[in-house]
């Protein structure tokens, strides 16, 4: 597989204060590609600058819902894709490579471990490491949903995913945030712009207060991160409460709140093995879509009820 071609993509809208870490680390690939939304900043003259394929897109409220179209324009057999305030490690051209080499013919996608960081902090509890990210697949293998940070579907089947441990692969860095200010902003962001679905009779506020709890519980990690852990721990929790209430916004007619229920403030109310559980799934993101097709194959064949 010495001849293989891979491509880099990287999305971007205003993103001159991190695009070139992210276009230097991937200044090896066969091809480069950069999406830009409408930046009015030196977004595209530095993408230009260093080399890139310029593509002029749309804005659009969810980037992940335009990366498939711009992965079908990619020449390369592999692809890379990063986030424009991503870059990746200083082994990735050699290692990548490797991967392809040694078992691109058994896995169609990898999912490499990533470092996220809150200012100059890296956070590695609560579930935020390895944090597998699917961003190394062979063109058409993978197709992302119209979402925010959703994995994409593996649409050869979840067996054809490969989980890279983090000593044997390239880590990727992610510069996310330079304060809690800027996660507490861009989540809220996120969830005014998201798809819910317009069934009122299938809105239930009870399961966005229990992902609060499941985001208390899973996200606390003050041995690992001190007590920014228990800070990100709360924003994640009210998170979801904040999107139980935009969803419920969006409703004709709005059904019941039914809001006289606990709120996010510990962890006590989800089982310690259930937590255990939960951490160790959100660690092994190929498992997870494994057990994600088993649900579905059973949904399938399980008679409908009525």
């Amino acid at each position: 597989m010495s001849d293989t071609r891979i491509t880099g993509i990287v999305h971007t809208r205003d993103s001159a204060a991190t695009l070139e870490a992210a276009l230097a680390s991937l200044a090896w690939v066969d091809e480069l590609m950069v999406v830009d939304m409408q930046s009015s900043d030196d977004s595209v003259a530095i993408a230009k600058r260093m080399g890139a394929q310029v593509h002029h897109a749309e804005i659009a409220p969810r980037i992940d819902g335009v990366r498939n179209r711009y992965v079908a324009k990619a020449s390369g057999d592999w692809v890379l894709v990063l986030d424009s305030d991503e870059y990746l490690s200083d082994d990735a051209p050699e290692l990548v490579r490797g991967l392809i080499a040694e078992s691109g013919g058994k896995y169609d996608a990898y999912a490499l471990p990533r470092y996220n960081y809150l200012g100059e902090q890296v956070t590695l509890g609560g579930g935020r490491h390895p944090d597998y990210q699917i961003r190394l697949f062979k063109k058409g293998a993978v197709l992302w949903p119209d979402a925010h940070h959703t994995p994409p579907v593996i649409t050869t089947g979840p067996a054809r995913l490969r989980e890279v441990p983090p000593s044997q692969g390239p880590h990727i860095h992610h510069r996310n945030y330079r304060d809690l200010r800027q996660l507490i902003a861009r989540q809220l962001d996120y969830a005014l712009s998201d798809v819910y679905p317009s069934d009122p009779e299938s809105f239930d506020f009870a399961a966005y207060l229990a992902k609060a709890h499941e985001q208390m519980a899973l996200r606390r990690d003050p041995q690992t991160d001190g007590d920014l852990s228990e800070a990100m721990a709360l924003v994640m929790a009210w998170d979801s409460v904040m999107r139980g209430l935009i969803h419920w916004d969006s409703l004709e007619p709005r059904p019941p709140l039914n809001m006289l229920q606990a709120l996010p403030s510990s962890a006590a109310q989800i089982p310690s093995w259930e937590i255990r559980a939960r951490r160790y799934l959100g660690r092994h993101l190929a498992l997870r879509h494994l057990l994600k097709a088993v649900r579905l194959r059973l949904r399938a064949l399980l008679p409908k009820r009525g």
